[in-house]
């Protein structure tokens, strides 16, 4: 718990960024009802953008934490690498579970498509809006990636990223701003929970001493 005091203290910019995002967020749900917050945001668009949002919400995608994960793996970053993958697996189930649980509409059956801007192959349908996944997704690996890499711009830098996305998920018109609030505490506290419950030095102390065992033994 000390250490992850001491993490948290390092990295008070990024979870101040989160939280403040947090609190613009619910303030925005109380405000706005559903219908109307959304459109707010999902009106504007253009064509430059929309490609833009296109390319960058696959950063909340599986396949970009699995890259991820195999990148920390080569610079033997194990600990890493196991408590990303952890995160990354907690928080989805996470959200699966809420989605099932609640079965909310996304914005294609909540609206008619004409009254949003959607696009083509991309905006999905169905009731599984809330929590946003690739939110939880994006906030998880950011949340953990502050703490890797401490410091008020980096801090800055892995807010901007995950905000980003959580946005594109609106401007795609699959989620509402209550789902991304969903997604980020669901990303955000799964990640600080696995960061304190799984400490990642600990876990590289131990390979390494399991490494240099048998060279010793060999020695003798």
């Amino acid at each position: 718990m000390k250490n992850l005091i001491e993490t948290i203290n390092r990295n008070a910019v990024y979870l101040i960024f989160c939280l403040g995002f947090a609190f613009f967020l619910s303030l925005y749900c109380i405000l706005l009802n559903k219908s109307d917050g959304f459109l707010l945001v999902n009106r504007y668009h253009t064509q430059p953008l929309d490609t833009f949002f296109i390319l960058f919400t696959n950063l909340g995608n599986g396949l970009f934490a699995m890259g991820l994960i195999t990148i920390m793996l080569v610079m033997k970053k194990i600990g890493w690498s196991i408590q990303t993958g952890v995160s990354f697996l907690v928080s989805g189930l996470i959200a699966q579970l809420f989605k099932h649980l609640i079965h909310s509409p996304r914005p294609m059956l909540f609206f008619r498509p004409q009254e949003i801007h959607w696009i083509y192959g991309i905006t999905r349908t169905g009731w599984t809006s809330f929590p946003s996944g690739h939110t939880a997704t994006i906030f998880a690996i950011t949340t953990l990636l502050s703490f890797y890499f401490p410091g008020s711009r980096t801090g800055i830098l892995f807010f901007a990223i995950a905000a980003l996305t959580g946005f594109s998920r609106i401007y795609l018109s699959e989620h509402f701003p209550i789902d991304i609030l969903g997604g980020l505490l669901t990303g955000v506290l799964t990640s600080v929970a696995v960061y304190a419950m799984i400490p990642h030095s600990k876990i590289e102390k131990k390979l390494f001493k399991n490494e240099i065992e048998p060279q010793s033994t060999n020695l003798q």
